[in-house]
């Protein structure tokens, strides 16, 4: 999910350099690659450059929610990426935040070619249902827009609560707090589905801030589709909605989205709304 990542860029963004505390490295020089790295986009907000006792390298930062093997071969190219851009070693640590389809790696992934070496990648893995937070942690905004996912023994709301207040409290930066309160919204709600973390938070906090306004028009838009989905299926059976699902999934124009609601309200069969789909839009 898009906002999953955008909120562990934030993360990284606002305090990446703590974070690999988790791992028993204190850099002594940390500053963000950002804007500056043209190899790839996706590196952006997560790639730093580091230094410790005069020893530089770039510490890399990865997050998944559920796991799958192929992965391994994108983390392995980035690192790389990296690594002949900045002319130094990478450091890749990979945050788990959920243990779905995980499982242990050993922190590297080899590649042979008859019978001798070639490749190779290590990382560091976190997998945040196991950490448990430390006293430390309470200034470290990011690791509290995290704590939801961690070993941290409260019940959701008090956990939500507590983050939310330890933010506030940290980060003066209203556009950085409002990110932060956000990303703990979403990380917040996807460990406790029942839960309804940004009214916990107080959106209130979050009403200006870019990121919670893209989250509330992406989830306008998902809405606008099951609605144009639940619409076709009542209507003509769940046969017509399962054709158009990944058709719908591509469109992302709120207006598209609500004149193709209309159609699938008023079209006479499913071929009418298949017409209405296909026709190009002016």
């Amino acid at each position: 999910m898009a906002e999953l990542d955008h909120g562990f860029k934030v993360v990284a963004h606002s305090s990446g350099r703590q974070m690999c505390r988790l791992r028993k490295l204190v850099p002594q020089v940390w500053e963000p690659i950002g804007d500056t790295l043209q190899t790839t986009e996706r590196l952006a907000d997560r790639a730093f450059r580091a230094e410790v006792k005069g020893e530089r390298f770039c510490v890399y930062f990865e997050a998944y929610s559920s796991w799958r093997p192929e992965y391994r071969w994108n983390i392995q190219t980035k690192s790389a990426l990296l690594s002949e851009r900045e002319q130094v070693p990478t450091l890749t640590l990979l945050f788990f935040l959920r243990p779905d389809g995980y499982v242990p790696m050993r922190g590297t992934f080899r590649q042979v070619a008859r019978g001798r070496p070639t490749q190779q990648t290590w990382w560091r893995e976190i997998c945040l249902w196991l950490e448990k937070p430390k006293a430390w942690w309470e200034q470290v905004p990011g690791l509290m827009a995290l704590l939801p996912l961690c070993n941290h023994g409260r019940g959701p709301e008090e956990v939500v609560s507590h983050a939310a207040q330890r933010i506030t409290a940290v980060v003066t930066d209203v556009v950085e707090r409002g990110s932060l309160l956000t990303t703990l919204g979403i990380f917040g709600n996807m460990q406790y589905p029942g839960l309804n973390a940004f009214d916990l938070i107080g959106r209130e906090h979050m009403r200006d801030n870019a990121f919670y306004q893209r989250i509330l028009a992406e989830g306008r838009v998902e809405e606008k589709r099951l609605s144009i989905l639940e619409a076709l299926e009542t209507r003509f059976g769940e046969g017509a909605s399962a054709e158009f699902r990944e058709a719908l999934e591509a469109i992302a124009d709120a207006a598209r989205l609500s004149e193709l609601h209309r159609e699938a309200i008023k079209c006479r069969g499913v071929g009418g709304f298949r017409r209405a789909l296909q026709t190009p839009q002016t």
